[in-house]
């Protein structure tokens, strides 16, 4: 059953970074990158700051772009809010790289269950997680039950 009590306000900060396109897939997928800080006050002002993904973020999202040619994809680092973990502190902090959350939508994903597409994402990251991938979250959705999701959200 669904629920009829307004999303909360992570959940709606959350869909309100993830808009798709009007356009029909196009043959490069909407990227969205965690925000920039904000530019400083001091030396340098009005300049924003840059991240620049790490190794581990960028082979994530080659992988899933090869694979699922999203209409929507995005990758975060979230491996910063983990890293006073007992597990994390003992790998001095990890690589930086440990934790991410991911949003895709993908008609690759039509009549499969979440747990099919969660199967197939954490088979296509192996590798990362045998080198040090720690945790990966993540929303798998077609076109079609975003669309349905962004309406309730509305």
């Amino acid at each position: 059953m669904l629920s009829t009590r307004p999303p909360s306000l992570l959940k709606r900060l959350w869909l309100s970074t993830l808009r798709p396109t009007a356009e029909p897939l196009a043959a490069r997928p909407r990227i969205m990158s965690a925000p920039a800080a904000p530019a400083s006050t001091e030396a340098g002002a009005g300049r924003a700051a840059i991240r620049i993904p790490g190794p581990v973020e960028t082979a994530i999202q080659s992988k899933l772009i090869e694979a699922f040619k999203p209409q929507l994809i995005r990758v975060s680092n979230d491996s910063s809010k983990h890293a006073h973990h007992a597990a994390m502190r003992a790998q001095g902090g990890g690589n930086g790289e440990t934790h991410f959350a991911v949003a895709i939508v993908s008609e690759a994903f039509k009549g499969q269950t979440q747990i099919a597409r969660h199967r197939k994402v954490n088979g296509l990251l192996k590798d990362e997680f045998d080198a040090g991938l720690h945790a990966l979250s993540l929303r798998l959705k077609t076109p079609e039950e975003w669309e349905r999701e962004e309406a309730q959200a509305a």
